[in-house]
């Protein structure tokens, strides 16, 4: 972005620090993609200075406990740029899915009154009745959640960018340096995990047709082989990918050119990823928990007819009213869409931190961010800065000059009693002081 439309931090040029024009690797605007050596702990001896910290990183290569750190730290201090753009996006995916749940509840109603209640099993026409509203609610809770895991992973990165120098940001600014970004992040992802996922449709319906058509149990011991094997292989290129959507934010990429260049960047690091990942989507998970886990328990208790069938006087066992049904599946509906969006923002930044640190490691990012924030760093493998010499005056030669040799004076000349001159009372007792070029020019 340019012109009046910059985000916090940014200058002209559309990069950040020096004003260099955007391509792949120049994010904030040093260096070339795989520069050698790193900003930081590789002075003499393995020293490593203190290094600054602008925002919520210090810049320097990052530890695993400062980069799980640093994502929650970027939710406490930018909390209503990060979630006053989700809850707004919440709050529109909550309409459709309350509409499907009223239009669809008398459906699910009907479907609970012909279950069998007398211990017969259910036939194939009434468990399709059951299921078929909620598959339908499902869906439609499903493509929100879609669209809210989009929309937080530009969002986020945006917001960690500013987090990472100590920039203020809005959530005006941050939803409007990442609108442009949803499409790119759309075509990026579903590069990824569309064949993915067709990958996983093919190696799980076609050995359960072919078992189905050919009434043999072969294709559905392949499934076995199968369905492991792609599944560990899905998992494998989604973590060595978790820097796509940083990549395409901040380096101002195409959306393969991202997945191209997270690919190279993460090499090395699967292992680190993985971990990361999983420990902030569970701590997350754990404090969102202690959030909803309120409602559950009001739910619960205010709607003990909707939890399950109830007793009448006669001990008849009967279905829930249709007013318990409904606050039950549109409540439910709306607690995981609100529980989705308190955690969304975890794994973004967690990636976002992490493609910080391998360009610190590999890329030396850490002084351009620094120049960035403003502040000036010396490359601490550098020679040290030679002392300032102090003013020359005339006549005197310079200390950095190597000097002459100096000649053997030549021996006096013997001179007679009679030709050595009487010192004058009037002249000085010391030496004559040595003529400037001035003054011989002026004699």
């Amino acid at each position: 972005m340019s012109g009046d439309n910059r985000g916090p931090g940014q200058q002209p040029g559309g990069q950040w620090g020096q004003g260099q024009p955007p391509g792949q690797g120049h994010w904030p605007g040093y260096g070339q993609p795989g520069a050698p050596g790193g900003g930081w702990g590789q002075g003499p001896w393995g020293a490593v200075p203190l290094a600054p910290k602008p925002g919520v990183i210090p810049l320097r290569p990052l530890s695993f406990g400062e980069m799980f750190g640093a994502v929650f730290d970027t939710i406490r201090r930018y909390f209503k740029a990060l979630y006053l753009p989700l809850l707004a996006i919440a709050g529109v995916g909550a309409v459709p899915v309350t509409a499907v749940s009223l239009f669809f509840v008398g459906d699910l109603r009907d479907a609970l009154d012909r279950m069998p209640d007398d211990g017969e099993a259910a036939t194939r026409q009434q468990l399709w009745d059951l299921m078929s509203p909620m598959l339908l609610l499902l869906l439609t809770l499903g493509l929100v959640l879609l669209a809210l895991s989009v929309v937080v992973a530009p969002l986020a990165t945006v917001v960690l960018r500013a987090a990472t120098l100590g920039r203020p940001m809005t959530a005006r600014q941050a939803w409007a340096e990442a609108l442009p970004k949803l499409w790119p992040t759309v075509l990026s992802l579903g590069a990824v995990f569309l064949p993915m996922t067709l990958l996983e449709l093919v190696a799980v319906g076609g050995p359960i047709g072919l078992g189905v058509l050919t009434d043999n149990p072969l294709p559905m011991l392949a499934l076995l082989v199968l369905l492991p094997a792609v599944t560990i292989g899905a998992v494998f290129v989604s973590i060595r990918l978790t820097l796509q959507v940083p990549a395409l934010v901040l380096e101002e990429t195409t959306p393969i050119g991202a997945i191209r260049r997270a690919w190279r960047l993460n090499a090395g690091n699967w292992w680190r990823s993985l971990l990361l990942s999983v420990l902030v989507a569970f701590a997350g998970r754990i404090a969102a928990n202690i959030v909803t886990a309120p409602l559950g328990l009001v739910l619960g208790a205010f709607m003990p007819a909707a939890a399950g069938s109830g007793v009448d006087s006669q001990q008849e066992a009967v279905a829930p009213s249709n007013g318990a049904l409904t606050a039950l599946v549109v409540i439910g509906a709306l607690v995981v869409l609100l529980f989705t969006a308190m955690t969304a923002p975890l794994t973004p930044l967690a990636n976002g931190v992490m493609y910080i640190d391998r360009r610190i490691r590999k890329e030396r990012l850490d002084i351009a961010l620094a120049e960035a924030a403003g502040i000036r760093l010396t490359d601490p493998a550098a020679p040290p800065a030679q002392p300032a010499q102090p003013a020359q005056t005339a006549g005197q030669p310079s200390p950095s000059a190597p000097a002459a040799p100096a000649e053997p004076p030549a021996p006096p000349a013997p001179t007679a009693p009679e030709d050595r001159a009487e010192p004058s009372a009037d002249a000085p007792s010391g030496p004559p002081a040595p003529s400037t070029k001035d003054d011989l020019g002026a004699s």
